[in-house]
């Protein structure tokens, strides 16, 4: 009669509440066990439960090993049995991720991005003036490319070219390619993107042009 008017309130924190508390309950029932083969077993039959509850798990490259560390979480990782994967430990599962630093380089042309940089400075290492063309004509038509994708619209080729010597710092000058290369200068024409919808679009023969031809008929018989 006690458990039957407690509530969530009175009882400890769910671990994972994803599986819920009677998942728990089940699992320290587990941990309780002597026979570690017996412990296993019903590890295997908890696992099997686990996934039906939380599918989600399954779309997860890792979902096997995850589910089962889960498991470990939840017995406060007291739970002794055979595993198919290694058993984790506090530690590991509590330790906190790696700080990962944020460049402090300060990005010329932010609304290109680092790459572009980092591309004139690979094509700039080019040897020999037709490699250093060829590097330099790629990377004006990628510029034009992605340009008219993001913005759906077309750059001006001044705009191309006083940002490439900028970045060159008076190593290179893309201003000639205009005229050697006038092909990579071309705009890039985007796909028609007024595609017509499946319940707008009229078919000549069997929408649009039915009504017709019922009419067509209906003053031939007449």
């Amino acid at each position: 009669m006690e458990d039957e008017f407690s509530y969530n309130t009175g009882r400890s924190d769910i671990v994972l509440k994803e599986y819920g508390r009677n998942i728990e309950k089940l699992v320290k029932y587990i941990s309780s066990l002597d026979d570690k083969a017996l412990r296993t077993q019903y590890s295997y039959t908890l696992i099997a439960l686990m996934k039906q509850l939380h599918p989600i798990q399954k779309q997860l490259s890792d979902s096997q090993q995850r589910i089962w560390d889960h498991l470990q979480v939840m017995s406060e990782f007291n739970l002794d049995i055979d595993a198919p994967y290694p058993l984790p430990t506090e530690n590991q599962m509590r330790k906190k991720p790696r700080t990962v630093p944020y460049t402090q380089k300060r990005i010329r042309f932010k609304h290109f991005g680092k790459n572009l940089e980092s591309m004139v400075e690979s094509a700039l290492l080019q040897e020999g003036e037709e490699n250093l063309e060829d590097a330099f004509v790629k990377i004006i038509k990628l510029m034009k490319s992605f340009y008219s994708m993001q913005v759906n619209d077309n750059i001006e080729d001044e705009v191309v070219i006083n940002t490439l010597n900028t970045l060159c710092k008076g190593r290179y000058d893309v201003r000639p390619l205009k005229k050697k290369f006038p092909d990579a200068f071309r705009n890039i024409k985007l796909p028609a993107s007024n595609v017509l919808t499946q319940g707008n679009s009229t078919n000549p023969v069997q929408g649009g042009g039915g009504a017709s031809n019922k009419k067509k008929r209906r003053r031939k018989r007449k």
